[in-house]
């Protein structure tokens, strides 16, 4: 009788240990779109919308920017991952005015892509930050629209 009610058990158990994973965005690779600007630094004088805006596949070793031009940008990188503190990412930043507040996020990722962009998950959004030179440049917020990038344009 104790087999019968242990083994559905173990397997809700599983079943939401795998939801919670996903909601914590531990798999991050897909095809992605810009959804919004978190940030852009003052000095810069390019505005992202949604109309010029590219879009991203993001693989476990590697970022592509698909520009709205046609042309692939591919990016690989170390995508090493290490939390994110609220006074690290703030030191980020020249300008104090603009500073996203992440303090009342629970999860908060970094993803080292390489010496320009990273990668934060933080809680269920995804963003994609120029940082170069450790400077915060822009942040954009990205939204899943695929699981899978293996059949999207080449």
């Amino acid at each position: 009788m104790s087999k019968i009610i242990i083994l559905p058990l173990v397997l809700v158990g599983c079943l939401l240990s795998n939801i919670s994973c996903t909601s914590n965005n531990e798999d991050v690779t897909g095809y992605y779109r810009y959804e919004k600007t978190i940030y852009m630094k003052p000095a810069s004088s390019h505005l992202m919308v949604k109309e010029n805006a590219p879009d991203y596949i993001i693989a476990t070793e590697s970022l592509t920017i698909l520009h709205t031009d046609d042309t692939k940008e591919q990016i690989t990188g170390s995508f090493e991952k290490s939390k994110v503190d609220t006074e690290t990412f703030n030191a980020l930043f020249i300008f104090e005015m603009g500073i996203p507040d992440i303090s009342g996020y629970q999860q908060r990722h970094q993803y080292s892509i390489n010496e320009q962009y990273r990668l934060y998950v933080i809680d269920d959004e995804v963003w994609l930050a120029r940082c170069p030179r450790d400077t915060m440049w822009a942040i954009y917020q990205l939204v899943k629209v695929e699981d899978s990038y293996n059949h999207l344009p080449n």
